[in-house]
C-alpha cells in the first residue's frame, strides 16, 4: 500500500473510533483494517495507537500523524477537485508561440470572442518567429508557418497561405512594375530574417516553369517589419497572403506576378503537444483558432 492509502486507513480508523466502524466505512474486513494498520505502524517503527478490548486511543505520535496527515488529506482532496474542475471549466495561463505578425493581425481579434467566452484563460504570448523548444520553452501552442516532423506533437493545419510578392504604389511609380520574376534581380527588395535566417530565394511556378531568383536585399527583419518597409515605399516585399490581404484590398499595396504561383504550397499550422489528458483550454483555443482562421473574409 502507498503512504497515503495507509494513512488514509488510519484516519478512517480514528474518526470511526473502532474497527469494526472503520472497516465499514472502507468495505473490507475488520481484521483486514488490523492487519494493515500493524504493518502500517510496523513501517514507520511506532505505535500509533493503544488498543484494549472495548476503546481505541491515540499515542502522541499517533496524534501527531493524525493532525497533520488529516490536513495532508484535505490537500491531496482540494488539489484533485481543482484538477476536475480544470478539465470541466478552463482557467489558467496558456503560453502560446508565434510571430509578432500573427499575434497582431490574428490573435488579437480571435481573443477579443475568445476571453470574452472564456475569461479565466490568461494568454502569455511568446516571440515565435524561427526555431523554437516546445518542451524547454514550455509552450502551450505554437503557430507555424512550416509543418513541424516532431512526432512527439499534433500538428493540425489552419488555412493554406500563400506568400505575396508587393509594393507600394509610390514604388512602382519611382522604380517601374517588373512583370517577370527574373526582373526582381535589378529591384531593391525587402526579405525577413527571423533569428538569423533570412528569406533570399524566391521561387516561383508558371505551369511547368519554376524561376528561383536570389533577390538583392536592401532591408530585412520581421515580417511586421518589412510591410511597414513596403508601405513606405523602400522596395518590393513577399510576405504572408494574412499580413498584406487588407492593405492590397485598400490599395496601399499592389500584388505583383498574379500569373504567377507559390512554387511550394504554404500553410499555417496549429501545433501543440500529444498528451493522453489534453487540457480543456488548449482543446478550446485550437478549436477557436480554427474557426477564426476559416471564417469568410
Amino acid at each position: 500500500m502507498d503512504a497515503l492509502s495507509d494513512l488514509h486507513l488510519f484516519k478512517e480508523i480514528v474518526e470511526a473510533g473502532s474497527f469494526v466502524s472503520a472497516a465499514a466505512r472502507l468495505d473490507i474486513t475488520p481484521s483486514a483494517v488490523s492487519k494493515r494498520l500493524s504493518r502500517y505502524e510496523l513501517r514507520l517503527g511506532v505505535r500509533l495507537l493503544n488498543r484494549t478490548t472495548r476503546s481505541l486511543s491515540l499515542t502522541e505520535a499517533g496524534e501527531t500523524l493524525f493532525l497533520r496527515g488529516r490536513n495532508i488529506l484535505e490537500e491531496v482532496e482540494l488539489a484533485e477537485l481543482a484538477s476536475i474542475d480544470a478539465a470541466t471549466k478552463p482557467s489558467g495561463g496558456l503560453r502560446v508561440a508565434c510571430s509578432d505578425a500573427f499575434a497582431l493581425h490574428v490573435l488579437l481579434p480571435m481573443l477579443q470572442t475568445f476571453q470574452s467566452t472564456y475569461p479565466d484563460v490568461r494568454i502569455n504570448v511568446l516571440q515565435g518567429d524561427g526555431p523554437i523548444d516546445m518542451v524547454t520553452e514550455r509552450i502551450d501552442v505554437a503557430i507555424r508557418f512550416e509543418q513541424p516532423t516532431n512526432t512527439d506533437f499534433v500538428v493540425r493545419p489552419l488555412i493554406e497561405d500563400p506568400w505575396v510578392v508587393c509594393a507600394s504604389p509610390s514604388y512602382l511609380v519611382q522604380h517601374g512594375a517588373p512583370q517577370h520574376p527574373y526582373e526582381l534581380a535589378t529591384h531593391r527588395c525587402l526579405t525577413i530574417r527571423a533569428r538569423d535566417v533570412e528569406s533570399a530565394d524566391w521561387i516561383f511556378r508558371q505551369g511547368d516553369q519554376r524561376a528561383t531568383v536570389t533577390v538583392n536585399s536592401v532591408f530585412s527583419g520581421i515580417g511586421l517589419v518589412v510591410k511597414q518597409a513596403a508601405l513606405n515605399g523602400l522596395g518590393i516585399a513577399r510576405l504572408a497572403h494574412f499580413l498584406v490581404r487588407e492593405s492590397i484590398r485598400q490599395g496601399e499595396l499592389v500584388q505583383l506576378f498574379k500569373a504567377f504561383e507559390p512554387a511550394d504550397k504554404r500553410s499555417i499550422y496549429v501545433v501543440y503537444p500529444h498528451r493522453d489528458f489534453l487540457p480543456l483550454k488548449v482543446r478550446l483555443f485550437v478549436d477557436h483558432i480554427s474557426q477564426h482562421m476559416t471564417m469568410p473574409r
